[in-house]
């Protein structure tokens, strides 16, 4: 399992992301030589890895992005890729197909290929593939101060965290972020987390060739029997009794309903008691 500060970086080899060997920070580079090795090292890599990619490796010229790029995207979209290339402006149609493809960020090998810059998108991109997931399903009601709660709960989970890295990432005391998880009408950050793990594990599960085992140990469980726990308790099933195409819907409505189940908890406690002189103005 990934660690919170073992992170990795898969690159592809070609001359210009060479460049890049010292340039990543806290992450530790792998390189490859095709889209053929780098698709085996991805197969069983854990969210927490990103991968920078040459986005024309082996296409041909004046084609765009190559059709292998786009592949792998569909094919492991829980891990967040960075597209390099030259941004000229006859380039500006090939960026805007790869992040319609899915790609998290693309970096300029022109002028964005300095150390600071490429730790900056290394990362900007920490979890983005299960950030965009968990928003696209969180309702309308959350507020913006929610979903920055729950973006670092999915750098956590997607980095082997608990409750005391989700403080860290803030810089503030564990019972204060405990307190911003109240306010917004969010589970307290274990549970918060749990849900996050479940999402990622659900989401793991999706990609065509991942076991449950390792789907548990991406999404931070030790065991594949600690993962169909937290999924029965949670969702109300596992992927013995759930279909793993179904099984993140199921979470995603499952989750919806606690928060606004914590929503009208909080709702309640705001409303001022009967004869109370709040009451008196107000009801």
């Amino acid at each position: 399992m990934t660690r919170l500060g073992e992170r990795t970086v898969l690159i592809t080899a070609t001359p210009a992301l060479r460049a890049l060997a010292r340039r990543t920070g806290e992450y530790q580079p792998r390189w490859f030589d095709g889209w053929d090795d780098l698709a085996g090292a991805m197969e069983t890599a854990p969210p927490a890895v990103t991968v920078i990619a040459d986005a024309y490796l082996g296409a041909q010229p004046g084609a765009g992005p190559s059709p292998r790029l786009r592949e792998l995207l569909e094919w492991r979209p829980s891990i967040p890729v960075i597209a390099a290339l030259p941004l000229v402006p006859e380039h500006g149609p090939d960026a805007v197909a790869l992040f319609a493809w899915g790609v998290s960020q693309v970096l300029d090998l022109l002028m964005e290929a300095r150390p600071a810059v490429v730790q900056a998108r290394l990362r900007d991109t920490r979890a983005r593939p299960l950030k965009r997931r968990v928003e696209a399903i969180l309702s309308q009601y959350a507020s913006e101060n929610a979903r920055n709660l729950l973006r670092a709960a999915s750098e956590v989970a997607v980095e082997g965290g608990g409750a005391p890295e989700l403080a860290r990432l803030f810089g503030a005391d564990p019972r204060t972020v405990a307190a911003w998880c109240r306010r917004e009408g969010l589970p307290a950050p274990r549970r918060l987390l749990a849900w996050t793990r479940v999402l990622l594990a659900a989401m793991l599960l999706r990609e065509e060739g991942r076991s449950i085992v390792n789907s548990a140990r991406g999404a931070g469980y030790a065991t594949d029997h600690a993962l169909r726990r937290a999924m029965r308790e949670l969702v109300g099933g596992d992927p013995a009794t759930i279909s793993r195409g179904e099984l993140f819907d199921r979470a995603a409505e499952r989750f919806n309903a606690e928060l606004r189940d914590l929503r009208e908890d909080a709702r309640e406690r705001s409303r001022p008691l009967p004869g109370s002189r709040a009451g008196a103005l107000y009801g």
